[in-house]
């Protein structure tokens, strides 16, 4: 079931480069180290005779940490002021011994994703770029990379979560009881989406293309405002957050123990614990399975 993504018998490298480590980010990035942690554990542990891979992480932002962050993101105090990607490498790649390479820097240019993801001289290697993002603009950056012809193969994950209601001008307790209730229930759902090409041919559509509001944003800019602010106001949104984080781990996962995408997207209510995965077309298995013979 689904599209294997390699199928040689060396083992695979995996190239990942993460963009953003706020609400989602660093929920997905202390997943995914525990996650591969576990593929490296001691023998007798369930994941012992899993095919072994090699890996190296990129996890890339130059946004430093505010008091504002301390509460829905993996950080603490003694974070404040500090760049988020060297705070969460710290704490995670060195609790779960995986090496990281933190960049803190905003990806705002192709020419950097280019640099991020130089991988045309590695061997079996499986790039993956993973948007943790809180802004379009930055999606329509992805959106243009990935369409570009630098890579022949990538896969591209995205996770976005719905913002909070808000009433410009307004602070919560001058709300409407109409406006209470539309922002009691907003800011719980999200989705995660996968976009896949394999020799230059896409396969799966990114977001851009699924959702197409986001590549005619143009009101957004790089970097936007943070999640934070909004989590202040309503909690629930950080539920929503690890809930999108969880699903995102799950495709990595998947990646993981069996080379394959089994999913193209899921959209998702926290509130409801909801999710609606929309698995590969079958259609679209077995084109894939006879274009793979002709490679």
């Amino acid at each position: 079931m689904g599209l294997k993504v390699y199928e040689g018998k060396e083992k695979p490298y995996f190239h990942i480069v993460i963009l953003g480590t706020g609400a989602n980010g660093s929920h997905f990035f202390r997943s995914l180290c525990q996650d591969i942690a576990t593929y490296y554990g001691t023998k007798g542990s369930v994941y012992s005779n899993s095919y072994p891979f090699n890996f190296q992480i990129y996890l890339v932002d130059e946004d430093k940490v505010e008091s504002k962050n301390l509460k829905n993101q993996l950080f603490d105090q003694d974070d404040v002021g500090e760049y988020k990607v060297d705070a969460l490498r710290e704490r995670y790649g060195e609790h779960y011994n995986i090496f990281v390479k933190s960049v803190p820097q905003y990806i705002t240019e192709l020419e950097s994703l280019q640099k991020l993801l130089d991988v045309k001289d590695e061997l079996n290697c499986i790039p993956i770029l993973c948007g943790m993002v809180d802004n379009n603009r930055t999606r329509q950056l992805m959106d243009e990379f990935f369409h570009s012809d630098f890579l022949d193969d990538l896969i591209y994950i995205d996770a976005g979560v719905e913002g909070v209601f808000m009433v410009p001008g307004k602070r919560e307790n001058e709300f409407t009881s109409e406006e209470e209730k539309i922002a009691d229930r907003s800011g719980f759902s999200g989705q995660v989406v996968v976009g896949y090409k394999k020799k230059g041919l896409v396969w799966l559509n990114p977001i851009g293309r699924v959702y197409g509001d986001i590549l005619t944003d143009e009101e957004s800019v790089f970097p936007n405002q943070s999640c934070g602010e909004a989590i202040l106001n309503n909690p629930q949104r950080c539920a929503t957050n690890k809930f999108a984080a969880q699903i995102a781990n799950n495709i990595m996962n998947t990646l993981f123990h069996t080379r394959e995408i089994e999913i193209h997207r899921v959209d998702f209510n926290a509130r409801v614990s909801g999710a609606n995965p929309v698995y590969v077309p079958i259609a679209t298995q077995r084109e894939y399975k006879e274009f793979l013979k002709t490679i």
